[in-house]
């Protein structure tokens, strides 16, 4: 039997029932319940038959939902009870929640004030590495342009040895500013996506926070 067919089957005999029996917000929540279980099956594994041979004959199925109806203890002919059932206790329980929070507030408040103390002195630290990374590459760019340059009024005043040496050292100083620019680029787009996902996360928090609330 595939779902449509057990779908209309059951549904032909809930309609037959009279109101007074079952309402029809009762029937539709049983059919959308029946239907669910069938289509969570399927997604288990089984064919559409099987799911429904599963779930019991129309007959057998609607006999289980109107002997459920007069105390309607099972959750599998009133799954709705299930989800209603918990909302007064939620309602109950949430002044209990806000006096909790108020009691610990001194606790809670500056654990969250040294946490964010924490947090923005390591981004302070952060920034200044990348600044002192940025500013020893400015002084390696500088030093072998300088020494480069230098090179030419050396070899004129000095001699060889003298212009030779701080051509060295100012392409030296030119490599190691190259290989600091790679370094301090790859840190600074570190330290902006370290900052982007810590921002996203506190601005969640907070949104997750006035929600709850």
């Amino acid at each position: 039997m595939t779902k449509t067919v057990f779908m209309r089957n059951l549904s032909d005999r809930l309609v037959s029932v009279t109101p007074e029996r079952i309402s029809p917000s009762d029937a539709m929540r049983s059919l959308d319940y029946y239907e669910e279980m069938i289509d969570d099956r399927v997604e288990d594994g089984m064919s559409e038959e099987e799911a429904v041979a599963a779930v019991g004959h129309p007959d057998d199925v609607f006999r289980d939902i109107l002997a459920a109806l007069p105390s309607s203890p099972q959750p599998r002919t009133e799954p709705a009870h299930s989800s209603e059932a918990p909302s007064p206790e939620k309602k109950k329980s949430s002044p209990w929640r806000t006096a909790l929070l108020i009691v610990t507030s001194p606790v809670w408040g500056t654990l969250l004030v040294a946490a964010a103390l924490v947090l923005f002195s390591l981004y302070i630290v952060l920034f200044a590495l990348v600044v002192s990374f940025w500013g020893v590459f400015a002084s390696l760019a500088i030093s072998g342009a300088v020494l480069i340059a230098s090179s030419v009024p050396l070899f004129i005043g000095e001699g060889m040895p003298a212009a030779m040496a701080s051509l060295g050292m100012g392409l030296a100083a030119l490599g190691l500013a190259i290989l600091f620019f790679f370094l301090c680029t790859a840190f600074t787009r570190f330290s902006a996506r370290l900052t982007d996902v810590t921002f996203r996360g506190a601005v969640s928090l907070f949104r997750r926070k006035e929600r709850r609330s």
